[in-house]
């Protein structure tokens, strides 16, 4: 639940601040992966955090949130082996990093890592470090999943005011995907920047939109980019930024059929179907609306911004749908749940500018009381 009453937490809680571990070490080399969720997770829950050394003061304070709510079962994924190098040094913060996609095959020991033609893909792009990291990000989601671990990810720009799971897992227990709605998502307007993925089925709906991510990156690698830079970093945009290409997916399986595909090739059924789309792409119209719900005590509420009671909005995922939309071959698993419901979470829980509920936007930036308070 973003929005705490502290923005930052003080100077000794951020240099307490730490994970279980601390782990350190490549998670394409073998079994490091496995020894990750051993010496971080509990309970089969793991916190997945992500960034690089821009932004190690806002994760050091992310931590520090979280172990303020006795959460240490946090995951660092670092955009590289430095950034994990930086934190190394005081062994409190564990940092793993990952060569998928920078190394050729040969220089790590796991069999499922990137093949030639892939990491050549990455080259010939040119890929810039964020996308590679964005990219190994949703690689690791989904490996985590095949391993049966609930997964909270979080972008490294949240807040935490409390411990979000007595709601996660206790009003939305019932909810396979739980993450935002976004006004300026694009596609199927969904905010990847905060996700919670419980009871996953391996091959069920929700794992396939994992699947289907990483197919059509592979896909797109191995288009040739544009010669130009500057329609090449536009094309990389399109092809490779996980928000984009996440809500694609979910559209795809919403409509139960692949769309806005890395070749295009669906460009005419799109513009023959869309109306279709545009009611997909706006989830008040499509999604299922919850009556509203009051925030449970403890959390704080000001109206109009973080109402006292509030709606949501949900969606019974389909494995057919999601495998109308792309992903036409399952992983390896026990087939899966026939359906598993995705969530918009309601405001109290996860609160932003364009989200549900009440958009505070500029007209109401600085007002006093401020809405985090």
């Amino acid at each position: 639940a973003p929005g705490g009453a502290a923005a930052s937490r003080s100077g000794r809680a951020l240099e307490e601040a730490r994970t279980h571990g601390p782990y350190y070490g490549d998670l394409e080399a073998a079994g490091e992966l496995e020894k990750a969720i051993e010496v971080v997770s509990r309970r089969g829950e793991l916190v997945l955090l992500h960034g690089d050394h821009l932004r190690l003061r806002m994760l050091v304070n992310l931590i520090a949130e979280l172990n303020s709510h006795a959460i240490f079962h946090i995951l660092l994924l670092g955009f590289s082996e430095d950034t994990c190098d930086r934190l190394r040094a005081r062994k409190r913060i564990g940092c793993a990093h990952s060569s998928f996609l920078r190394a050729p095959p040969g220089r790590t020991a796991r069999s499922r890592g990137a093949s030639a033609e892939l990491v050549e893909g990455a080259r010939r792009w040119e890929l810039a470090p964020k996308y590679v990291a964005w990219i190994q990000k949703f690689r690791y989601i989904r490996l985590l999943l095949e391993a049966r671990v609930n997964l909270l990810a979080l972008d490294s720009d949240v807040l935490v005011a409390t411990d979000p799971y007595p709601h996660l897992r206790g009003a939305f227990g019932g909810y396979t995907l739980v993450t935002m709605f976004d006004t300026k998502g694009g596609f199927a307007n969904t905010n990847v920047g905060v996700m919670y993925i419980q009871n996953a089925t391996i091959g069920g709906p929700v794992h396939g939109l994992f699947v289907e991510f990483e197919r059509r990156v592979r896909l797109a690698l191995r288009l040739p980019p544009p010669s130009d830079a500057g329609q090449r970093a536009a094309r990389e945009t399109n092809l490779f930024w996980d928000q984009n290409l996440f809500n694609k997916v979910l559209l795809s399986a919403l409509a139960g059929r692949a769309l806005y595909l890395p070749d295009d090739s669906d460009r005419g059924w799109r513009e023959g179907h869309a109306d279709l789309l545009t009611r997909l792409s706006q989830p008040k119209q499509s999604w299922r609306a919850a009556a509203d719900v009051s925030a449970p005590d403890g959390l704080t509420v000001r109206d109009p911004w973080y109402p006292r009671a509030s709606g949501y909005l949900w969606w019974p995922l389909d494995a057919a749908s999601v495998e109308a939309g792309g992903a036409a071959a399952r992983s390896p698993g026990d087939g899966g749940a026939a359906v598993e419901k995705l969530l918009l979470a309601p405001p109290w829980l996860i609160s932003a500018d364009n989200t549900l509920g009440h958009r505070y936007r500029h007209i109401l930036y600085g007002a006093r009381p401020p809405p985090w308070a």
